[in-house]
Protein backbone atom coordinates (compact mmCIF):
# COMPACT_ATOMS: atom_id res chain seq x y z
CA UNK A 1 0.00 0.00 0.00
CA UNK A 2 2.75 2.46 0.98
CA UNK A 3 5.47 1.07 -1.29
CA UNK A 4 8.86 1.35 0.46
CA UNK A 5 7.17 2.04 3.80
CA UNK A 6 5.02 -1.10 3.73
CA UNK A 7 4.90 -2.51 7.28
CA UNK A 8 6.41 -5.93 7.76
CA UNK A 9 7.09 -8.22 10.73
CA UNK A 10 10.85 -7.47 11.03
CA UNK A 11 10.29 -3.71 10.77
CA UNK A 12 7.28 -3.56 13.05
CA UNK A 13 8.50 -5.66 15.95
CA UNK A 14 11.48 -5.66 18.27
CA UNK A 15 13.79 -2.79 19.05
CA UNK A 16 13.64 0.58 17.37
CA UNK A 17 17.38 0.57 16.58
CA UNK A 18 18.09 -2.56 14.57
CA UNK A 19 21.69 -3.83 14.94
CA UNK A 20 22.70 -6.32 12.23
CA UNK A 21 24.06 -9.71 13.22
CA UNK A 22 27.44 -9.23 11.52
CA UNK A 23 29.54 -6.36 10.18
CA UNK A 24 29.31 -5.45 6.51
CA UNK A 25 32.38 -5.37 4.27
CA UNK A 26 32.71 -1.54 4.33
CA UNK A 27 32.37 -1.57 8.13
CA UNK A 28 35.13 -4.16 8.39
CA UNK A 29 37.35 -2.05 6.13
CA UNK A 30 36.83 1.06 8.25
CA UNK A 31 37.43 -0.96 11.41
CA UNK A 32 40.77 -2.26 10.09
CA UNK A 33 41.78 1.28 9.16
CA UNK A 34 40.96 2.50 12.67
CA UNK A 35 43.10 -0.26 14.17
CA UNK A 36 46.00 0.65 11.89
CA UNK A 37 45.64 4.36 12.75
CA UNK A 38 45.96 3.55 16.45
CA UNK A 39 49.04 1.41 15.75
CA UNK A 40 50.59 4.29 13.80
CA UNK A 41 49.96 6.74 16.66
CA UNK A 42 51.57 4.39 19.19
CA UNK A 43 54.61 3.78 16.98
CA UNK A 44 54.99 7.51 16.26
CA UNK A 45 54.93 8.37 19.98
CA UNK A 46 57.34 5.55 20.76
CA UNK A 47 59.85 6.64 18.11
CA UNK A 48 59.59 10.30 19.10
CA UNK A 49 60.25 9.53 22.77
CA UNK A 50 63.21 7.31 21.87
CA UNK A 51 64.70 10.07 19.72
CA UNK A 52 64.07 12.64 22.44
CA UNK A 53 65.97 10.74 25.14
CA UNK A 54 69.48 10.96 23.55
CA UNK A 55 69.00 14.64 22.72
CA UNK A 56 68.02 15.38 26.33
CA UNK A 57 71.07 13.48 27.57
CA UNK A 58 73.33 15.50 25.28
CA UNK A 59 71.72 18.74 26.44
CA UNK A 60 72.28 17.81 30.09
CA UNK A 61 75.93 17.00 29.35
CA UNK A 62 76.39 20.38 27.67
CA UNK A 63 74.79 22.14 30.63
CA UNK A 64 77.04 20.36 33.14
CA UNK A 65 80.18 21.22 31.16
CA UNK A 66 79.08 24.84 30.84
CA UNK A 67 78.31 25.34 34.53
CA UNK A 68 81.96 25.72 35.75
CA UNK A 69 82.69 28.29 33.04
CA UNK A 70 79.60 30.33 33.83
CA UNK A 71 80.02 30.22 37.62
CA UNK A 72 83.72 30.18 38.45
CA UNK A 73 83.20 31.31 42.06
CA UNK A 74 80.33 29.01 42.85
CA UNK A 75 82.16 27.42 45.78
CA UNK A 76 82.29 30.82 47.50
CA UNK A 77 78.50 30.87 47.94
CA UNK A 78 78.22 27.37 49.36
CA UNK A 79 77.89 27.12 53.11
CA UNK A 80 79.90 23.92 53.38
CA UNK A 81 76.81 21.67 53.63
CA UNK A 82 77.23 18.12 52.33
CA UNK A 83 73.91 18.28 50.45
CA UNK A 84 72.28 15.40 52.36
CA UNK A 85 70.36 15.92 55.57
CA UNK A 86 70.83 13.62 58.55
CA UNK A 87 67.87 11.76 60.11
CA UNK A 88 67.99 14.15 63.10
CA UNK A 89 67.62 17.13 60.78
CA UNK A 90 64.83 15.46 58.82
CA UNK A 91 62.87 14.62 61.96
CA UNK A 92 62.67 18.33 62.80
CA UNK A 93 60.22 19.03 59.95
CA UNK A 94 56.93 17.39 58.94
CA UNK A 95 58.12 16.72 55.37
CA UNK A 96 61.29 15.11 56.70
CA UNK A 97 59.29 12.84 59.00
CA UNK A 98 57.17 11.73 56.03
CA UNK A 99 60.35 10.95 54.08
CA UNK A 100 61.68 8.85 56.96
CA UNK A 101 58.39 6.95 57.27
CA UNK A 102 58.40 6.35 53.51
CA UNK A 103 61.87 4.79 53.69
CA UNK A 104 60.99 2.68 56.75
CA UNK A 105 57.73 1.38 55.23
CA UNK A 106 59.11 0.84 51.71
CA UNK A 107 59.11 -2.94 52.13
CA UNK A 108 55.50 -2.98 53.31
CA UNK A 109 54.41 -0.81 50.39
CA UNK A 110 56.23 -3.10 47.98
CA UNK A 111 54.57 -6.21 49.40
CA UNK A 112 51.13 -4.54 49.71
CA UNK A 113 50.02 -7.04 52.37
CA UNK A 114 50.94 -10.06 50.25
CA UNK A 115 48.82 -9.12 47.23
CA UNK A 116 51.77 -8.47 44.95
CA UNK A 117 52.23 -5.52 42.58
CA UNK A 118 49.34 -3.54 41.19
CA UNK A 119 47.80 -4.57 37.88
CA UNK A 120 49.75 -3.12 34.98
CA UNK A 121 52.94 -2.51 37.01
CA UNK A 122 54.82 -5.54 35.64
CA UNK A 123 55.70 -6.49 32.07
CA UNK A 124 53.10 -9.08 30.99
CA UNK A 125 54.47 -12.42 29.87
CA UNK A 126 52.43 -15.11 28.11
CA UNK A 127 52.96 -18.79 27.34
CA UNK A 128 52.54 -20.36 23.92
CA UNK A 129 48.85 -20.97 24.67
CA UNK A 130 48.20 -17.34 25.62
CA UNK A 131 48.12 -17.87 29.39
CA UNK A 132 49.62 -14.99 31.39
CA UNK A 133 52.42 -15.99 33.78
CA UNK A 134 53.99 -13.95 36.61
CA UNK A 135 56.69 -11.53 35.50
CA UNK A 136 59.70 -10.16 37.36
CA UNK A 137 60.47 -7.03 35.32
CA UNK A 138 58.62 -3.80 36.23
CA UNK A 139 57.20 -1.74 33.39
CA UNK A 140 58.84 1.43 34.69
CA UNK A 141 62.32 -0.12 34.34
CA UNK A 142 61.62 -1.24 30.78
CA UNK A 143 60.29 2.23 29.94
CA UNK A 144 63.47 3.84 31.32
CA UNK A 145 65.64 1.37 29.43
CA UNK A 146 63.88 2.11 26.11
CA UNK A 147 63.47 5.83 26.78
CA UNK A 148 59.65 5.76 26.59
CA UNK A 149 56.79 5.90 29.09
CA UNK A 150 55.07 3.11 30.99
CA UNK A 151 51.73 3.36 29.17
CA UNK A 152 53.31 2.87 25.76
CA UNK A 153 55.39 -0.08 26.99
CA UNK A 154 52.29 -1.68 28.49
CA UNK A 155 50.35 -1.16 25.23
CA UNK A 156 53.14 -2.74 23.17
CA UNK A 157 53.40 -5.68 25.56
CA UNK A 158 49.67 -6.40 25.87
CA UNK A 159 47.97 -5.22 22.69
CA UNK A 160 48.53 -7.03 19.37
CA UNK A 161 48.81 -4.96 16.22
CA UNK A 162 46.22 -5.11 13.45
CA UNK A 163 48.43 -7.43 11.39
CA UNK A 164 48.94 -9.81 14.32
CA UNK A 165 45.21 -10.12 15.10
CA UNK A 166 43.08 -12.95 13.78
CA UNK A 167 39.93 -12.01 11.83
CA UNK A 168 37.92 -13.63 14.61
CA UNK A 169 39.39 -11.20 17.16
CA UNK A 170 39.05 -8.20 14.83
CA UNK A 171 35.33 -8.51 14.18
CA UNK A 172 34.02 -10.41 17.22
CA UNK A 173 34.53 -10.28 20.97
CA UNK A 174 33.92 -12.50 23.99
CA UNK A 175 30.49 -12.39 25.63
CA UNK A 176 29.53 -14.84 28.38
CA UNK A 177 25.82 -14.44 27.59
CA UNK A 178 26.14 -15.18 23.85
CA UNK A 179 25.31 -18.60 22.43
CA UNK A 180 28.85 -19.44 21.34
CA UNK A 181 30.49 -16.94 23.72
CA UNK A 182 31.08 -14.53 20.84
CA UNK A 183 29.27 -11.46 19.59
CA UNK A 184 30.02 -8.85 16.95
CA UNK A 185 32.40 -6.14 18.08
CA UNK A 186 29.93 -3.57 16.69
CA UNK A 187 27.54 -4.46 19.53
CA UNK A 188 29.98 -3.00 22.07
CA UNK A 189 28.91 0.54 23.09
CA UNK A 190 31.15 3.19 21.50
CA UNK A 191 32.92 0.42 19.60
CA UNK A 192 34.55 2.85 17.17
CA UNK A 193 36.19 4.72 20.09
CA UNK A 194 37.20 1.79 22.32
CA UNK A 195 40.20 -0.48 21.76
CA UNK A 196 38.86 -4.04 21.99
CA UNK A 197 41.70 -6.36 20.98
CA UNK A 198 42.05 -8.93 23.77
CA UNK A 199 39.83 -11.92 24.54
CA UNK A 200 40.12 -14.66 27.17
CA UNK A 201 42.34 -17.57 26.07
CA UNK A 202 40.31 -20.45 24.71
CA UNK A 203 37.35 -18.29 23.68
Amino acid sequence: MFGAFKPSAPLSGGLLWKIPYRLSAPQKLRHRRRLRHVDNVVSTLDNALKRQTPSMAQASQHSTTAEPAQLPNQHQYQSGASGKATPEELSATAEGQRMIEREVNADQEARRHGRGPRQGEMVPEFTEHGVEVPSTQPLIEQARMHGTIKLIERWKAEMPTEQEMLPRDKYTMFDKKAKKYRKGVHKLPKWTRVSQRLNPPGF
